[in-house]
């Protein structure tokens, strides 16, 4: 069968230039069930146009598209460009997670949504011995009534899933001219913020799964040796929860002479230490992220962060102390915050000096705890799907995403603005360092280029 898969991320919704995961490894494990496979990304195109004219010129008989909440407008518009087509249409990821019925209903032209992991449902949907009916994880359409089955458990093995093939992505050759890629090796995240679960929980389960290191450092050396990659992000939401599994990954890179290449991940500072820190070293990590939210102990416990100021503090000085480079993600406009909590997060942030700075405005997603209490307490300013603006830009009523008294647009936009503009300089100055040493280990001037031009566009990202 001839199979179209697309992750429908629009230009100006772009705040991480990594390739889509989740498409590509649907994509190949389709195409190694004998299925012939594209999967498109529409990160770098200012419309839907030149997709459409792939899915024109293709012609496949289904259409799966993999979409977060925010990119459900343009996920539509693809579904009933597939169908008129005459393609199977099929939508996946956060958002038909937690709303499979109200996707269907939203889009007449859809005819399946897919909950949580989609790799063993969409197998069995194209298994022509089964009735929709008898596969879990599946909602579809009988005539005009729509039907949700039950939940597919949480059980894919990350071992049993292939190495993904990211030529499959048809602007993979774009990705790679930075030489820097992303792999998944787990999926989940046991923490209970209130911003994020339990959506995280319904599309992976309860339980974190790791990819054991053998197979980790397999791919690794796929990836240096096909594509020459040097700089690796470790796209997983907590990569230094479990110490015995990241232990034993450091052993079987270091074993593998792999530690000569640069690491980036996701921490917390609930979980980063002095072994943490050593561990990080001896594989090669650079870069550690962590999201920090806030300054203000109050709006970190109203999220049920599970984390406090002062571990801020600690996992910043140890960065410090380890040479490692440090990146803070900031949440401004929470359901507790006030003028006096944003002077908190600004001062803090001046404290702790990240290298990049990554602020985003609280969002009330749907399905999550975040938004079920919003709801019920009148707090939520979004209408539609298309009021959905992490960074003030998009939002034309100059309102937040959040009613919160005696706190106005103006103020936080302020905040904001103060705080990249503090570190506006030493970013810049960071990043025209790290393309320096890019170009003295590589004098390559096309992907000089392409990662200058990656820092620009990325400056409401990086800080």
């Amino acid at each position: 069968m001839k199979i179209s898969l697309i992750f429908p991320r629009r230009r100006e919704q772009v705040h991480g230039m990594w390739p889509p995961l989740g498409i590509i490894t649907l994509g190949t494990v389709l195409r190694d069930l004998g299925h012939q496979v594209r999967c498109h990304d529409t990160s770098f195109d200012p419309d839907l146009e030149r997709v459409k004219r792939e899915l024109f010129a293709f012609r496949p008989e289904l259409v799966g598209l993999s979409t977060l909440t925010d990119f459900f407008p343009a996920a539509a518009e693809l579904t009933r460009y597939a169908k008129s087509l005459g393609a199977t249409t099929v939508m996946g990821g956060p958002h038909p997670t937690i709303a499979p019925r109200e996707s269907l209903e939203a889009i007449p032209e859809l005819d399946y949504t897919v909950m949580g992991e989609g790799e063993k449902t969409l197998s069995l949907l194209l298994d022509p011995n089964l009735a929709p009916a008898e596969i879990a994880g599946l909602a579809f359409r009988r005539r005009s009534e729509v039907k949700v089955n039950a939940p597919r458990p949480a059980e894919v093995d990350m071992d049993s899933l292939p190495i993904p093939d990211r030529d499959l992505l048809d602007v993979n050759p774009i990705y790679l001219k930075s030489r820097a890629i992303n792999l998944h090796v787990s999926r989940g995240c046991p923490y209970r913020c209130r911003f994020c679960q339990p959506t995280l929980e319904r599309l992976f389960g309860k339980k974190v799964k790791y990819r054991s290191p053998a197979l980790v450092v397999e791919e690794l050396k796929l990836l240096h040796r096909k594509y020459n990659i040097t700089d690796f992000f470790f796209h997983d939401d907590i990569f230094t929860t479990n110490r015995g599994w990241l232990s034993d990954l450091v052993d079987a890179i270091s074993a593998a002479g792999l530690n000569r290449l640069r690491y980036v991940v996701n921490s917390r500072v609930d979980t980063f230490d002095e072994n943490t820190a050593r561990l990080l070293r001896a594989m090669g990590c650079y870069y550690v992220l962590f999201g920090i939210e806030s300054g203000s102990q109050k709006v970190l416990d109203s999220l049920d962060k599970g984390a406090t100021v002062e571990q801020a503090r600690q996992a910043f000085a140890l960065c410090r102390n380890w040479g490692f480079r440090t990146h803070a993600y900031v949440i401004l406009a929470s359901p507790e915050e006030d003028a006096e909590t944003l002077r908190e997060t600004e001062a803090l942030v001046e404290e702790l000096k990240p290298h990049t700075v990554h602020i985003s405005i609280c969002t009330p997603l749907l399905g999550t705890r975040l938004a079920e209490e919003c709801q019920k307490k009148g707090m939520s300013n979004l209408s539609d799907l298309s009021d959905l603006d992490y960074y003030l830009k998009r939002n034309r009523a100059g309102q937040l995403p959040l009613a919160l008294p005696g706190l106005t647009y103006e103020q936080v936009l302020q905040s904001r603005s103060r705080i990249l503009k503090r570190r506006r300089l030493r970013v810049f100055a960071d990043n025209l360092r790290e393309l320096g040493r890019d170009f003295r280990r590589d004098p390559d001037p096309g992907k000089f280029i392409f990662r200058y031009t990656f820092y620009r566009k990325m400056r409401h990202y990086f800080g």
